[in-house]
This record gives structure tokens, sequence and C-alpha cells, in this order.
């Protein structure tokens, strides 16, 4: 199982449009046969700092994942809601 932990910080005056936009992704990525998991969170202490929390049967489903519409959709819309680059991590229980 690979989890994938996704640090989003977005720009507050567009705070509403990304929340409409992430919810595609998710709904979309939540249909996939190697998701295991795809939840938003937000920062308690930095109300524009959100983390998509995603867990993937192995490297395979998410190579899948990049290749869907949804994946792709978000990729090209996202840049306008940033206020710093994205920080992506991939992880392994230990």
């Amino acid at each position: 199982m690979l989890h994938i932990q996704a640090k989003i910080q977005v720009k507050p005056d567009l705070v509403d449009a990304f929340l409409t936009e992430v919810n595609l992704v998710i709904q979309g990525s939540l249909l996939e046969a190697g998701n295991h998991g795809y939840e938003l969170v937000r920062s308690v202490k930095h109300a524009n700092t959100f983390y998509l929390l995603e867990k993937w049967v192995d490297e395979a489903a998410i190579q899948f994942h990049n290749s869907t519409e949804h994946y792709k959709r978000f990729k090209r819309e996202i840049p306008a809601f940033l206020a710093s680059p994205t920080e992506v991590d991939v992880l392994t229980k230990i």
C-alpha cells in the first residue's frame, strides 16, 4: 500500500472555487479500483492550507490515476488556486 500526502496552500479569495474543483478529483478517484482512500483535510491552524490524503494499492494504481481525465483536469486547473507550490510526498507503511 502506498500513501500520498499533498499539501496545498490556496489563495484566500479562491478557497470556495478550489473546494468545488478538488471535489471533482476526489469523487472520480474514489471510483478507481486501485484506490483505498482519497480525503481532503484542512489545517486547524492555517485555514488556507489543505492536504489530500490518498491510499493506493500499488504504483500501477497511481500511474493509472495519473492518466485519468479527472486527475488531468485537476492538474491543469489547480495552479490558478495556489498561493505556493504543492508539496507531494509518497509514503509507505512501516
